[in-house]
């Protein structure tokens, strides 16, 4: 009975964390494959290139008291090149807690893969201050089918030149194979997804029936599909898309269908700046549009939204639309936005220029430009975008607005 009590008392006791510090010449790929580590363990990577054709998953689990930590070692250059494509870099399967954080990964198929294991699912993974940049695929992928993503901290990246589908972030499934939920994308610099090996190339790409998400501060410039694509949330919370400064996409610079909050964003694009369409299950409506600054550099409006109708012309809009304290520049002789004319459509309290389809409004109003900066979105000096770009250049795309 003594020894049944003893062993149930040291069962409950914390593990004590482990710290570890390793370098490419020593025996890494033992130390970060598999679920060795325990909760709280700290393992610091060393200045070096980390290299190995054998392909490395990572299924450790962390506890959200004593999350494992594996990140580069202050001012050190740590980079995983995988030498070939034909396995992604890293592999986190099952793993839960875990952060990875200031590593560098280029090479292999996708950057990082995050699903389940047979055994757990994936879940409260923290992807900080990584620089992901030329790989043969997407950056980081939520996907697998079947699997159920929660607490998903993406902030802080640098992501550029991928390839194949090439999206930065690719976060659920299809029709809702995969559900990604109460996670966040943030603060992240993302660009060149518009290379000649890129098949879509969207910045962030949250799929059908994934919900709660927020997507904020992100900046995206010149990818080949919108820099967000947003779907439908299937009749859970709503997704939030706050704050990012896009400009210079290929196609609509921000497509959101339907069950979504889209403010305070900047979008300066030559097509539309945000455009919704049915997609997949998701029906256009239950969206809030409000707050943004749209400036549309060719003939295409601000903001497009298609009328959802069945087969019969009748309307299918799902919920409420309200656009309200937007500003919309559109160019000469274009459409300051394209709306349904439909009573479940709000369009009150914007600014701007062009004539607005739907609800037989013009917008003519000169922009003060130096009174509209005070809007501008607030950056964390930690935002990866400051080591490339400085103010003057993150409002550069903009400048035009106020003519």
């Amino acid at each position: 009975m003594l020894a049944a009590l003893l062993l149930m008392v040291w069962t409950l006791m914390p593990v004590s964390a482990e710290q570890f510090r390793i370098g490419p010449e020593k025996d890494w790929f033992e130390l970060l494959s598999g679920d060795a580590l325990r909760p709280g363990d700290v393992v610091t990577l060393v200045d070096g290139t980390y290299t190995d054709s054998r392909r490395l998953v990572m299924s450790h689990r962390g506890t959200a008291e004593q999350p494992i930590l594996i990140r580069a070692d202050d001012e050190a250059k740590v980079i995983f090149r995988r030498p070939d494509a034909k396995q992604n870099t890293i592999n986190l399967e099952g793993a839960q807690h875990l952060k990875l954080e200031g590593l560098e990964i280029t090479g292999g198929a996708a950057a990082i893969r995050i699903q389940s294991s047979e055994s757990h699912r994936a879940e409260s993974i923290t992807l900080e201050s990584l620089h992901i940049h030329h790989i043969g695929g997407v950056a980081v992928t939520c996907n697998h089918p079947g699997d159920d993503y929660r607490g998903m901290i993406f902030r802080f990246n640098h992501i550029h030149h991928t390839s194949g589908h090439g999206e930065a972030f690719y976060l659920g499934a299809n029709n809702g194979g995969a559900v990604f939920h109460h996670s966040e994308a943030t603060d992240n610099y993302i660009h060149h997804l518009n290379g000649p090996n890129i098949s879509q190339g969207d910045g962030i790409e949250i799929k059908q029936g994934s919900y709660g998400n927020l997507i904020a501060r992100n900046v995206i410039h010149h990818t080949n599909y919108p820099a967000i694509t947003i779907y439908g949330t299937a009749g859970q919370p709503v997704n939030h898309v706050e704050a990012n400064i896009v400009w210079d996409s290929n196609d609509s610079a921000m497509q959101v269908a339907a069950d979504c909050i889209v403010r305070n964003n900047w979008i300066a694009s030559t097509a539309n700046c945000f455009y919704s369409r049915n997609h997949q299950e998701a029906v256009v409506g239950n969206l809030e549009i409000t707050s943004n600054v749209l400036l549309a550099l060719g003939k295409a409006a601000p903001i497009r939204i298609i009328h959802p109708r069945d087969s019969s012309g009748a309307n299918q809009i799902s919920g409420p639309i309200r656009i309200q304290h937007n500003v919309m520049v559109a160019g000469d002789g274009a459409l300051a936005a394209r709306i349904p004319a439909d009573a479940l459509v709000q369009f009150s309290n914007n600014r701007g220029k062009g004539r607005v389809g739907g609800v037989q409004q013009t917008l003519n109003e000169t922009i003060d430009l130096a009174e509209l900066l005070k809007r501008f979105p607030s950056l964390d000096q930690r935002h990866p975008v400051w080591r490339h770009l400085n103010r003057d250049q993150l409002l550069a795309p903009f400048n035009s607005i106020a003519e």
